[in-house]
């Protein structure tokens, strides 16, 4: 066990109100895209054997749960409330504790309910080390898997001031680390024990190999294909000219193939649960309605449910509408240079082998040599990539046998750039198939997924203000 298989770091934070400084630490450790949302009631082999082969699970709806003290699962709105009652002044500390991934999962460490032990085990000493009294102090805890490393991050604060000092010594750390090797190494046995059960339950599949369905990262490279395969489609498919808004005329023949892809969106796990609460929501209202006015035509026709859907459809759809309408406002060649910048490295360039006169490969050299300072390639990098064109075209000469032009720098036109790539064996279809590869990475995917939450959010607030208001308003009529 060396000693970088534990990484460990803490830092103190001074705050005005230290009520709010937790709860901006609780707002990051529970975001959905980031942390474990299991459950840590009653430890269940089979429970986790069910939850870790559903590759669709990330998030649990009806346990959903983030984050932990000491007695176990503890929800935001709990911690916030008690915060309350402490001394807003003072400080508190925050840090995270990380493994690799193999390390982790060859000490055991797999499901959640096994981090938690360890920081039952090891969190004591270290605030005790650190000088505070555990009678005075509460920690909180919170698993995220986003990256390939498993982490576990930590909030300790007082709930009365007493600590003057804030820096944690050295020796604090050290024992930390210590503390954490210890209890893995004693638990050792446990595991394995667990292990071989695990494996009597689902003939022969250990908890080793079902975690590296959990590890994954939150948007899996088939969802981001899935989802890229929607966006080439529809941008594809789209008009270069007319109004495009959601609810345009212009836009009718592609509503379909644009809900699709919003709803592929709603779906995703790190959204689905919030939006299934929006639904339901929009139909209990839709419902309330219907029982206070009867079957009106509005309410046959589900008006208000229908309304509101649209409305939350309409506002990510027109993200991605607006992201279509910047792409395509680019003049062609910048288009085409700000996608080489990107990927002309990876590309493979060869060209026939066969041309009779030598003149015609310096010439393809020189192109090929232009282009690569077009999209930013140094005079170094651009020699690369003729070393690498040269090779593959089976060519006998040297970079540095070519006469380059180097003063030829000027723009070219859309026309010369295809002509060159031809040369280079990226024909028409070839490239297109290039770009529609990286697609979902020059449109920073991610982007949609947070504009998708932020507007659902907002509607799943105002909807929830609706509610109360109409039940606030029933009940003043009733007194």
């Amino acid at each position: 066990m060396s000693k970088s298989d534990i990484v460990f770091q803490i830092e103190y934070k001074k705050s005005k109100n230290k009520r709010i400084g937790i709860t901006k630490w609780l707002g990051y450790a529970s975001q959905k895209n980031k942390a474990d949302s299991l459950s840590l009631d009653e430890y269940d082999l089979l429970k986790d054997y069910a939850f870790y082969t559903n590759k669709d699970s990330f998030l649990s709806e009806n346990s959903e749960s983030f984050v932990w003290n000491k007695d176990g699962d503890i929800s935001k709105n709990e911690v916030v409330s008690e915060i309350k009652n402490y001394n807003q002044s003072g400080i508190f500390w925050r840090g995270f504790l990380s493994f690799p991934p193999d390390f982790a999962t060859a000490h055991g460490l797999i499901t959640k309910s096994d981090f938690y032990s360890l920081t039952n085990n090891v969190m004591p000493s270290l605030i005790m080390d650190m000088g505070l009294d555990l009678t005075n102090v509460e920690w909180l805890c919170a698993l995220h898997r986003d990256t390939k490393h498993p982490h576990i991050h930590f909030c300790i604060f007082e709930r009365t001031p007493t600590k003057s000092s804030p820096t944690v010594p050295l020796y604090c750390i050290r024992n930390f680390k210590s503390n954490v090797a210890n209890f893995l190494i004693d638990y050792s046995a446990f595991y394995e024990l667990r292990d071989k059960t695990f494996k009597d339950i689902t003939k022969n599949i250990s908890l080793a190999e079902l975690n590296k369905i959990k590890s994954q990262r939150l948007f899996s490279d088939s969802y981001r294909k899935g989802l890229n395969n929607l966006l080439s489609d529809l941008y594809n498919n789209l008009p270069e000219k007319g109004r495009l808004q959601y609810n345009s005329k212009n836009m009718l023949p592609y509503k379909k193939q644009l809900d699709s892809l919003i709803e592929y969106i709603l779906l995703h796990n790190s959204v689905k649960y919030d939006y299934a609460k929006y639904l339901r929501l929009l139909e209990n209202h839709q419902h309330e309605l219907n029982q206070l006015y009867g079957m009106s035509d509005s309410n046959k026709s589900r008006k208000y449910y229908n309304e509101q859907l649209n409305r939350l459809y309409s506002k990510i759809g027109n993200e991605i509408l607006n992201n279509y309408k910047v792409y395509r406002s680019m003049d062609i060649v910048a288009r085409e240079k700000e996608f080489l910048s990107k990927h002309i490295l990876e590309m493979k360039f060869i060209s026939r082998h066969d041309y009779a006169k030598e003149d015609t490969k310096q010439t393809i050299a020189n192109d090929l040599y232009r282009m690569c300072l077009l999209v930013g390639l140094n005079d170094k990098q651009a020699k690369k990539v003729l070393s690498s064109w040269i090779k593959r075209s089976h060519y006998t000469f040297s970079p540095d046998d070519i006469k380059l032009n180097l003063t030829n720098k000027e723009d070219i036109s859309s026309t010369e750039l295809y002509t060159i790539l031809k040369k280079v064996g990226y024909d028409y279809d070839r490239y297109s198939k290039l770009k529609s590869k990286y697609f979902y990475r020059e449109l920073n995917y991610k982007r949609f997924f947070n504009q998708a939450v932020e507007h659902l959010m907002y509607e799943l607030d105002k909807e929830q203000k609706q509610i109360i208001n109409d039940l606030q308003y029933d009940l003043d009529d009733y007194r």
